[in-house]
């Protein structure tokens, strides 16, 4: 056997492997991504959670309902802890948002996701928390809440 055909079996085994290499790094990217997802989805998920869970407490609870009847009728203290759980919440949201724009969140998750924190568009409190805080927030994130039809929130 002569060494030209040696070079070339050698570059034939040679691209084997690189073509078995690139498949096998596209199968683990397309893990990678879908496991990506599932954990956007997870920490989605735990985020409205831990957010909403506050408004358990009777003290929240009693709060909302009240600033909700009138927004004046809670006093200034009131005001700054529903304002910060609020902000958590639309915080909460944009980061949806955000890892929806970017792709890493399942279209079908993100439009679930996007049910639950359109509600709070709903309360009159949210809305006007939304107005006074909403110039902090990203440009898109901003354009999407504003561009939202207002639901009505029933409690009953």
């Amino acid at each position: 056997m002569n060494w030209d055909a040696i070079g070339a079996i050698g570059e034939t085994i040679g691209a084997a492997a690189v073509v078995v290499s690139l498949l096998y790094l596209a199968v683990q990217i397309r893990a990678q991504n879908k496991q990506s997802r599932l954990s956007a989805l997870h920490e989605m998920s735990r985020v409205l959670r831990d957010v909403t869970a506050i408004f358990a407490s009777e003290d929240m609870t009693d709060i909302f309902v009240r600033a909700n009847q009138s927004y004046d009728s809670i006093s200034d203290a009131e005001s700054v802890r529903l304002i910060i759980l609020a902000t958590n919440f639309f915080r909460a949201w944009e980061d949806a948002f955000l890892e929806n724009r970017d792709g890493h969140l399942d279209g079908s998750v993100w439009e679930a996701l996007s049910r639950d924190y359109t509600q709070s568009m709903g309360i009159s409190s949210f809305r006007h928390i939304w107005n006074l805080r909403k110039q902090n927030y990203d440009d898109g994130f901003r354009e999407y809440v504003d561009s939202l039809q207002p639901q009505d929130y029933s409690l009953r």
